[in-house]
């Protein structure tokens, strides 16, 4: 079988990251939840620096609104840094050091072999024809054991 129709099978079965080389086709291990993680750091990150950006509105409308006072302007400014600025800088800081996508490093590439993947495939073939539905999506039957009403026609 051609490596279209094998990939276009792996990535429509949700498999991520599907690759076909020399022998052996690879794909991201579908158990790994490191990508998750991942999903929520970015998330997180969002949320931080939307918090970071209203604190330093609010912040500097309180100041233009009040006067400024040059003990409680350090002070806040020196909160506002270490607190919300250092957690916004965290991601971009561990993505350039490590590379995008720290979790998702940690996921495994599966490998399997292409003639194991092409047996499978005549198998698949075997059981389920060669029309174009059968390549794109697993075929059923649905069976309603509901009851049957008699339809009556008056005239």
């Amino acid at each position: 079988m051609n490596e279209t129709t094998i990939l276009n099978l792996l990535t429509n079965s949700g498999f991520e990251k599907v690759r076909v080389e020399s022998d052996f086709v690879y794909f991201q291990d579908p158990s790994c939840i490191f990508p998750a993680f991942d999903t929520l750091l970015d998330y997180a990150w969002i949320v931080i620096m939307v918090l970071t950006g209203i604190m330093l509105f609010g912040w500097a409308v309180l100041y233009i609104k009040n006067g400024v006072k040059i003990d409680t302007l350090f002070n806040n400014a020196k909160t506002v840094i270490l607190i919300l600025c250092t957690l916004s800088v965290v991601k971009p800081i561990v993505n350039f050091v490590y590379g995008d996508n720290l979790f998702e490093k940690q996921c495994e590439q599966k490998r399997v072999s292409l003639t194991e993947v092409n047996e499978l495939l005549d198998m698949r073939n075997k059981y389920f024809g060669k029309s174009d539905q059968a390549i794109l999506y697993e075929t059923f039957n649905v069976v309603d054991s509901g009851k049957i009403e008699p339809v009556s026609i008056e005239e």
